[in-house]
């Protein structure tokens, strides 16, 4: 499961890396650039472009709740950005981005 630090990670990463949730249900939702994120504490609200605008702007919203993402895709190459995995603390280790 996502948590809104690991999210964080995500969206702070240098340079910025678009990545896709995918969702338990098996749905997926893009995040092409980090100003179209929202953090909160279970949940973040994404902005989703309209592929056929040339803009940035967010045609439509998404909520996605983090317990129902199984994992996250890079959707450009790139180094993915490092956080803690579950489990014992100790040693850092690249991201399933």
């Amino acid at each position: 499961m996502l948590t809104a630090v690991e999210l964080r990670s995500l969206l702070n990463a240098q340079p910025f890396v678009p990545f896709r949730f995918i969702l338990s249900e098996g749905g997926a939702i893009e995040v092409k650039s980090r100003e179209l994120v929202t953090v909160g504490r279970h949940w973040a609200l994404v902005g989703v472009l309209d592929p056929e605008a040339k803009d940035t702007f967010a045609d439509r919203w998404a909520i996605v709740w983090y317990m129902h993402v199984t994992r996250v895709e890079s959707l450009t190459s790139g180094a993915p950005p490092l956080f803690p995995p579950p489990g014992p603390a100790g040693s850092l280790t690249p991201s399933a981005v």
